[in-house]
C-alpha cells in the first residue's frame, strides 16, 4: 500500500502541473532563458572542468547568440553547511545532554529502474547484483531513492541499507504496472517528471540514474522528453542513463529519432522497438553522463562519481513559434576535445 501510495502522491503532483508547466526557463515580462548544461571532456573521456565563458559558442538553429550568463556546476557546490551543535567533549557531550551532530546529505540520488524495459532474466540478475554491490558502497552524505516503471517498488530517500538492499531484490523483469499515465503521456517521462519535482527543493547536490533500453517516443510525444529535461535544468537535478542495450552511436536527437509505437492495455512496451537515442539526450541535455554495455558493474561505479560541468544561459531572439530549435555549442579552440550539450528546445509560444 505505501508504494501505491508513494507513487500515486507524484503521478497527482505532475498530473496538475503538467499542463501548465512552461518547456523552458520563463520569466516574468515574457523575457524567456534557455540554460544549456555542458560536458566536456578530453579525448581519454576524462572531464574538463578549467574552461571559461570566453571558451565557449552558442549557436540557435545556426545563428551564433550571446551568452548571457555563465556557470560551473561543481560536485559538493550544492551542499548546504553543517548547522550542527559543536560537540562539548566526548564522554562530557552526552551528560550534559548535548545534541548529537546532524547528519548533513550531501547527495540526493534518485535511481530510476526501467523494469518494463529489462530484457531477460540474465540481465535482471545482473543489474540487482551491480546494484546492491553499489548501493553498499555509498558515502556517509548519500541520500538514495529506488523507483520502477512499473511502480512495483519505491523506496523513498534514505540512507537505510538494509531496506535499499531489499528493493533492489524486489525488481522484476517486466511486470505488469500498477501505475497508468494518461494514453497521450509516456509513462516513464510522467514517472520522472514527478521524481524531478519531489527532489527540485531537496538541500544538496541531486541526480538520477535511469537503468533503461530506452523509452518509446513517437513523433507527436516527442516534445516530452525535452519537456522533462528542461525541468530537471531548472531544479538543478542532473540525469544519468545506463544504457542496457546496444550503443545509440549518439547519433540524431529527440525530434528526429524517433520511435512510433503500440502499448498494450497494461502499458508495457515491446522492448525491441525501444528508442535508446533518449537516454542520451537526457544525460547530455542535463549535465549528466551516459553509460552503455552488460558490464554492469563498471557502469554503475562510473556514474557514482559525481562531475563537473557548465551552464551556458541565452535569451532567444528567434520568434517563438513553438517549433523546435537546435542548439549547438563550438568552443574556440577545440583542442580535440568533446562537447555534450542538449540537441535543442521548443521555443515557447507566446500568446499575443
Amino acid at each position: 500500500m505505501r508504494i501505491h501510495l508513494l507513487f500515486a502522491s507524484m503521478l497527482v503532483a505532475l498530473s496538475g502541473a503538467a499542463a501548465q508547466a512552461p518547456p523552458s526557463e520563463t520569466i516574468k515580462s515574457d523575457v524567456t532563458m534557455i540554460q544549456v548544461p555542458v560536458v566536456v571532456r578530453d579525448h581519454d573521456g576524462h572531464v574538463v572542468a578549467n574552461l571559461g565563458k570566453d571558451d565557449f559558442q552558442l549557436f540557435d538553429n545556426g545563428k551564433r547568440v550571446d551568452i548571457a550568463s555563465f556557470s560551473v556546476e561543481k560536485p559538493g557546490s550544492q551542499v548546504i553547511p553543517d548547522r550542527s551543535l559543536p560537540a562539548v567533549n566526548g564522554a562530557q557531550a552526552g551528560a550534559a545532554g548535548g545534541a548529537p551532530a546532524i547528519d548533513i546529505p550531501e547527495r540526493f540520488i534518485g535511481y530510476f529502474f526501467d523494469d518494463l524495459t529489462i530484457r531477460d532474466p540474465g540481465d535482471l540478475s545482473r543489474i540487482r547484483d551491480a546494484a546492491a554491490r553499489q548501493l553498499g558502497a555509498l558515502e556517509p552524505g548519500d541520500r538514495v531513492a529506488i523507483f520502477t516503471s512499473s511502480c512495483r517498488v519505491a523506496l523513498d530517500f534514505t540512507n537505510d541499507q538494509p531496506q535499499l538492499q531489499q528493493a533492489v531484490a524486489r525488481i522484476e523483469l517486466r511486470p505488469a504496472a500498477v501505475c497508468r499515465v494518461s494514453p497521450v503521456q509516456i509513462l516513464q517521462v510522467e514517472l520522472l517528471k514527478g521524481l524531478v519535482r519531489r527532489m527540485a527543493n531537496l538541500p544538496a547536490r541531486r541526480e538520477i540514474v535511469i537503468v533503461s533500453s530506452g523509452f518509446f517516443v513517437d513523433h507527436d510525444r516527442s516534445q516530452e522528453p525535452v519537456t522533462l529535461m528542461d525541468a530537471a535544468i531548472r531544479s538543478k537535478v542532473v540525469i544519468n542513463a545506463l544504457d542496457l542495450g546496444e550503443s545509440t552511436g549518439n547519433g540524431g536527437g529527440l525530434r528526429d529519432n524517433v520511435s512510433s509505437a503500440i502499448r498494450g492495455q497494461d502499458q508495457r512496451p515491446n522492448i525491441n522497438m525501444a528508442d535508446p537515442q533518449v537516454l542520451v539526450e537526457l544525460a547530455h541535455g542535463t549535465g549528466g553522463s551516459y553509460f552503455v554495455g552488460n558490464d554492469f558493474g563498471l557502469s554503475f561505479r562510473n556514474l557514482a562519481t559525481p562531475e563537473s560541468h557548465y551552464v551556458l544561459a541565452f535569451v532567444p531572439t528567434a520568434k517563438a513559434d513553438g517549433r523546435f530549435h537546435q542548439l549547438k555549442v563550438k568552443l574556440e579552440n577545440e583542442r580535440k576535445l568533446k562537447v555534450e550539450a542538449r540537441a535543442g528546445y521548443y521555443a515557447p509560444q507566446r500568446s499575443e
